[in-house]
């Protein structure tokens, strides 16, 4: 039994359980579905019954002024203002007593003739005040109105709707129906990790690791606490097992060294053989003390993610409806187009976070992580509260200041907490559950925040954002007081020469300027600028960018674990950074194919295809291109100013898109960046090509 096998056994769990869980939303899934099928129609007739009324009420107050029924005037100009007032209105009638159209307007369904004049519609005129349910006739729902002067029967006023207004009522009803399956599934899957997922795979990781010290002979001691494992116990006397044998070998030690100072002919008979048969012993086994820089605590790692995930959400909430807001909000500022003030707030968002994050990282070293996690999560929901009473940009972009000044707080603290609690062998592992907490919020915040703003309205959205970042602080008091690593060195600025040293390295500048920060430019212009706005433009809702954004999501979750494992050789992660901003810039210039919101979506997941096969491999090459300033600067100087031009190249991309918008349309403008990142791409394989290949010569 190894390490393997029991973690195979704890996905298996996990996997059932998950499976039962996505069968029930699945099955709440349908029944809601049918619910709202079932009550669409007669909230249908409600809404065309208030329509219809005010016609009724004229056609009965003309009766009573002395005008007849069938010499009523002006009755087709306010069928059309009652178009107006419901453009999903696509016919209607007003017939006599026996079903004659006297008045109709727009398209008649088939069958409307037989209909009208049927023996169950002319049998409404008996109950006047009553409203019949919607009903089928060819290509269209129609709602009939009897109308009556006080017991005398007029006619009928009959109002159709198209099927096919319903029908993408009902498909856009099905579509959130489906994004709640999906949030309801990772909300699910990070409550469970939260609940019982961490810890059992904490205790089934310590069972494992005493089952392989056992039969490697490693018999060091170890001090871990164990109060919050599962299988704690099991766990202890195991290691109890362990101790006892390092203990016996520490008293034999002790007895041999204490012969071995005696003088010669006092000296045990056996002496000799006994030191030779302790060393054999120490060469084979390991005994003594583990060191406690060795260790890293998986239990503990494992509660960053909760109020990591939580924290995010609050600010992913806010991606689909974001720009919308800016541009309600918007005042004319001298010297800036109204393209670049709706760009503003993000590029000032991502500007903070990218020139905060190592400021920040200074101080999280001096205070701790708990503490700045704790802060930054309170400034982020004043922030949001603010963002959420905001009365034009001006203060909008102090309180968005706020916003990125926490979550870059939070952000930093959560990344110094996995590096000081995870050991060289479990960093990789650790940062798994860091970036995995990140795209769980991703995946759920821009499509539920779409359907809360459409719904309950952008504004109080806000505020369940800083509802959610100020519940993040519960989580955070969890999280130990000091740090738990000790063994990385203090973080630095980097300094200004250093800087301007790597921004002029070719080889540096071929990683970031080529390729890191095109791809962040694509994200954030297309995707979070651009892509709102348009779906805005279009006539769609703000649910229906959210969906859209859920698509990049879910497509990295899915395929970044896929394409990481595919950059096995340095040439192999050339052609996938290059070769994925060129199938990300595709997918802006695939906008020149149609106008659609469908076309929308397969833009939007060739932009995460393009990402999942570069983001895993740019960073690597890193390293194998900057070799010898990484021995010269430092690897932390190195990545530092690497990790500050990407954030930089996050602050550019709205601002690019804004230049661009104001010249171009939305579709071009989606076709002139994506053309640039794709261009990008292909100038990165040229680049690095010509430039790497002897360095990359075996030796």
């Amino acid at each position: 039994m190894n390490n393997g096998y029991l973690r195979g056994v704890y996905l298996r769990l996990a996997g059932v359980l998950t499976l039962v869980v996505l069968l029930a939303l699945v099955a709440n899934a349908a029944m809601s579905h049918r619910a709202f099928e079932a009550a669409l129609a007669p909230e249908m007739a409600k809404k065309v019954a208030s329509a219809g009324a005010s016609v009724r009420a004229l056609v009965i107050r003309a009766e009573a002024a002395g005008v007849a029924f069938g010499e009523l005037t002006g009755v087709e100009q306010r069928f059309d203002e009652v178009r107006k007032e419901m453009p999903e209105v696509s016919y209607i009638a007003l017939t006599d007593a026996q079903g004659k159209a006297l008045h109709q307007r727009f398209s008649a369904p088939s069958g409307a003739e037989s209909y009208l004049r049927s023996p169950a519609v002319l049998a409404l005129l008996k109950t006047p005040d009553a409203v019949s349910p919607a009903v089928r006739v060819g290509n269209q729902y129609v709602v009939s109105l009897p109308i009556a002067a006080g017991t005398r029967p007029l006619g009928i006023l009959h109002i159709g709707i198209d099927v096919s207004f319903v029908d993408a009522i009902v498909l856009d009803m099905l579509y959130d129906v489906l994004v709640v399956l999906v949030v309801s599934l990772f909300f699910t899957l990070e409550l469970l990790h939260y609940m019982a997922g961490a810890k059992l795979d904490a205790g089934l990781r310590a069972l494992g690791d005493v089952f392989d010290r056992g039969a490697g002979g490693d018999f060091t001691a170890r001090s871990r606490p164990r109060g919050d494992l599962a299988f704690g116990g099991l766990v202890g006397h195991l290691e109890a097992a362990l101790a006892r044998v390092n203990a016996h070998f520490e008293v034999l030690a002790r007895e041999v060294e204490n012969g071995r100072r005696l003088p010669a002919h006092e000296r045990p008979p056996g002496q000799t053989a006994a030191q030779a048969g302790l060393v054999r012993l120490a060469q084979r086994f390991r005994f003594g003390a583990e060191p406690a820089a060795a260790r890293g605590n998986e239990t503990e790692l494992a509660k960053v993610r909760t109020p990591l995930f939580v924290f995010i959400l609050a600010e992913e909430l806010t991606r689909s409806f974001l720009p919308g807001y800016v541009k309600e909000l918007q005042v004319p500022l001298p010297w800036l187009t109204p393209e670049l003030v709706v760009g503003l707030p993000i590029a000032l968002f991502m500007f903070i976070v990218a020139l905060g994050q190592p400021i920040i990282g200074v101080w999280c070293e001096r205070v701790g992580h708990r503490r700045t996690m704790l802060t930054g999560a309170a400034v982020a929901a004043v922030g949001f509260v603010a963002t959420a009473l905001a009365h034009n940009v001006l203060d909008l972009l102090l309180w968005r200041s706020l916003c990125a000044v926490g979550y870059a707080m939070v952000f930093v603290a959560g990344q110094a907490f996995v590096l000081d609690h995870a050991t060289p062998a479990t960093r990789a592992r650790s940062f798994a559950l860091f970036v995995g907490a990140i795209m769980a919020a991703t995946v759920c915040g821009p499509s539920i925040g779409g359907i809360l703003a459409d719904n309950i309205g952008v504004r109080p959205t806000f505020a369940i954002a800083a509802l959610l970042a100020a519940g993040s602080i519960l989580a955070i008091r969890q999280l130990p007081a000091a740090s738990a690593g000790g063994g990385r060195v203090a973080a630095r600025l980097p300094r200004l020469s250093e800087i301007v040293a790597l921004v002029g390295n070719g080889r540096f500048m071929a990683v970031t300027g080529l390729a890191a920060m095109p791809a962040k430019i694509l994200l954030t212009g297309l995707c979070f600028y651009l892509m709102p706005l348009y779906v805005s433009a279009i006539g769609d809702t703000q649910s229906m960018a959210g969906r859209v954004l859920m698509t990049y999501a879910v497509a990295m979750v899915v395929l970044a674990p896929l394409t990481a494992g595919w950059a096995t050789s340095t040439e192999r992660m050339h052609w996938l950074v290059g070769g994925g901003l060129v199938v990300s810039g595709l997918g802006g210039v695939l906008m020149l194919a149609g106008a659609g919101v469908g076309w929308m979506f397969l833009a939007v997941v060739l932009v995460g295809l393009g990402q999942s096969m570069s983001i895993s491999a740019q960073s690597a090459l890193v390293s194998e291109h900057c070799g010898p300033e990484i021995e010269r600067l430092g690897e932390g100087t190195v990545y530092g100013v690497y990790r500050l031009l990407e954030r930089l190249g996050n602050a550019m991309g709205p601002l690019l898109a804004a230049v661009l918008l104001r010249w171009l349309d939305y579709r071009l403008s989606f076709v002139a960046l994506g053309g640039l990142v794709a261009v990008c791409g292909i100038a990165f394989l040229l680049a690095t090509r010509r430039s790497t290949q002897p360095a990359l010569a075996p030796a």
